[in-house]
């Protein structure tokens, strides 16, 4: 049995670019791989069900900036790509407050991979289609036990981990 396992990492940090953060101040990161394959380096970010390539590894994470920035589609939604390690990357929204327009991507990509619609999610969550529709338009932020609750409904094996680091990575 293959599971899914969807990674939200929220980093808590306290020192960026000198000036001090509270932990109020979390930010939601998704993990992501960057890998060369010949004269590609194919790049994803498998919870947002995201992949591309470039023709080199700063290409690639470029690439992977626009392809999410183009799914959001919001004017001035932009997101910062941060390598952790040599085939390892974090991203997150520039802005803390365009945390909600990661999330809604989030469940919009795992509701299309696995077929469903809105109105099919809604009933096996047991609310109204409406009711859904204002996370995935990120008219409302849902909590941590909000999106396992919605991820399970899409697919009762998937995984859903949380990490709470504290880490320069998330800058």
């Amino acid at each position: 049995m293959l599971i899914d396992l969807v990674y939200i990492f929220i980093y808590i940090y306290y020192e960026v670019m000198g000036k001090h953060v509270t932990e109020e101040m979390m930010c939601v990161n998704f993990e992501g791989y960057v890998w060369r394959e010949g004269s590609h380096w194919p790049v994803e970010v498998p919870a947002l069900d995201v992949i591309t390539q470039g023709r080199s590894k700063k290409d690639a994470y470029s690439m992977i900036k626009e392809a999410i920035e183009l799914l959001v589609d919001r004017k001035g939604f932009e997101i910062m790509v941060v390598p952790i390690d040599a085939d390892r990357f974090v991203l997150r929204a520039k802005r803390t407050e365009d945390d909600a327009l990661l999330i809604a991507l989030l469940l919009k990509q795992q509701r299309a991979k696995y077929g469903l619609s809105t109105s099919e999610l809604a009933q096996r969550l047991g609310i109204t289609k409406h009711a859904y529709a204002q996370y995935e338009q990120a008219r409302s932020l849902p909590s941590l036990t909000k999106i396992q609750e919605f991820l399970a409904a899409m697919d009762k094996d998937a995984v859903f981990a949380v990490n709470i680091l504290k880490s320069p990575h998330a800058a």
